[in-house]
């Protein structure tokens, strides 16, 4: 499993990677690979990250990712490692930008 952390961009910043990445994912027969971390809590962000792995979604996109959130997939790719199913997963958490 490979997990990339980005920042999200600020409205004035030029360089804008969160669309650089969704620009590259491709539609699967449940639609985009994009996951609104902000509707889940930590538990639930993990839960919905093992459903979407276990249907065969092998890239995931992550928006609006809090610490605590981010922290908690890191810990899970952690006790994940061994796992075949899940050599291949490419996961992109995105985090709220700072204020």
């Amino acid at each position: 499993m490979q997990i990339q952390v980005i920042v999200e961009a600020r409205a004035n910043k030029a360089e804008d990677s969160v669309g650089s990445v969704m620009a590259g994912l491709k539609r699967t027969e449940h639609g985009y690979p994009l996951i609104h971390a902000d509707a889940y809590a930590v538990e639930g962000l993990l839960g919905i990250l093992d459903v979407r792995a276990a249907r065969g979604e092998r890239e995931l996109m992550v928006l609006q990712c809090g610490r605590e959130q981010i922290q908690a997939v890191l810990e899970w790719q952690s006790e994940t490692e061994d796992l075949l199913n899940l050599k291949d997963l490419v996961i992109h958490l995105v985090r709220k930008a700072e204020i």
